[in-house]
């Protein structure tokens, strides 16, 4: 099945739902007959986004997950049937993030947390951000040395479950770290010293 199959019947789905009930659920918004979705700490009209991101965000809108933590990290292994999927996983996301972030771990902290999200204590650097409403997100990073390169892990809250499949996590894992990459790139730039 291609994007633009995946998104139409994802958009059919969608439309035999009630607005009210998919915004209480899904901690959307719905106004003039289209729906907002925060991503991070920035509210995205669904229809603005780009194909890959609609067909993730359709499929969360129409998902019907937990909204309070389960407050137990998993691994993107312990997803049911994730094992197919996993070095998709670990090449769109992970190896994206330690290549970046591996050489100053603190930068994907800072980014995080300029996103919104929070510090933790887990490896050499890591922190927690609300990647949609009720889907938290750890990346986690290990500093490398003269033996060993950096390593870096991403966890989900168990409750994630409840609300994609591995296919899909795999992919909006991927669009979260390059949404960190890009925070960076921003904070970089903001500070720039004036000529």
């Amino acid at each position: 099945m291609g994007y633009q199959d995946a998104l139409s019947l994802a958009t059919q789905k969608l439309a035999q739902l009630s607005a009210e009930a998919v915004c209480k659920n899904c901690g959307a918004r719905y106004e003039g007959g289209e729906y907002s979705l925060p991503w991070f700490n920035s509210l995205v009209l669904v229809t603005s986004a780009s194909v890959t991101h609609q067909i993730l965000w359709l499929h969360y809108l129409t998902a019907t997950g937990v909204k309070e933590p389960v407050g137990r990290l998993i691994a993107y292994r312990e997803m049911a049937s994730a094992l197919f999927y996993e070095s998709k996983f670990i090449h769109r996301a992970v190896k994206p993030m330690v290549n970046y972030f591996g050489a100053e771990p603190k930068k994907l902290v800072k980014s995080i947390m300029w996103l919104g999200g929070h510090e933790n204590r887990i490896g050499d650097a890591s922190a927690t951000v609300n990647v949609l409403p009720y889907l938290p997100i750890t990346f986690v990073l290990w500093e490398g040395d003269e033996e060993m390169s950096p390593e870096g892990s991403i966890l989900f809250d168990q409750g994630v479950k409840s609300w994609f499949v591995p296919e899909d996590l795999a992919v909006l894992s991927s669009l979260a770290v390059y949404e960190l990459i890009s925070a960076d790139k921003k904070i970089n730039e903001t500070s720039l010293p004036l000529l």
